[in-house]
């Protein structure tokens, strides 16, 4: 098996289990909790940033929230 091959194998694989460094790599399932840990990030935010970016931050949160816990429970069917 040449290298690229043993890349492709490993790229397809999601990992649902353990520490992974890069969100990408992640199952939607583990997506959607690292989604949920970064709340707090985003509650410190409010006092520093202007109105507006908070706003649009939040709406981004919920978004991505939202898709990941539907592609993890379309992935459980």
């Amino acid at each position: 098996m040449n290298e690229g091959d043993s890349r492709k194998s490993n790229s397809s694989t999601k990992v649902d289990e353990g520490f992974e460094l890069f969100y990408w790599n992640l199952s939607y399932r583990r997506k959607f909790i690292r989604t949920l840990w970064c709340s707090p990030v985003l509650l410190l935010l409010v006092p520093i940033c202007p109105n507006k970016v908070i706003v649009f931050c939040c709406i981004l949160f919920v978004i991505q929230a939202i898709y990941n816990y539907k592609k993890w429970k379309s992935e459980e069917k």
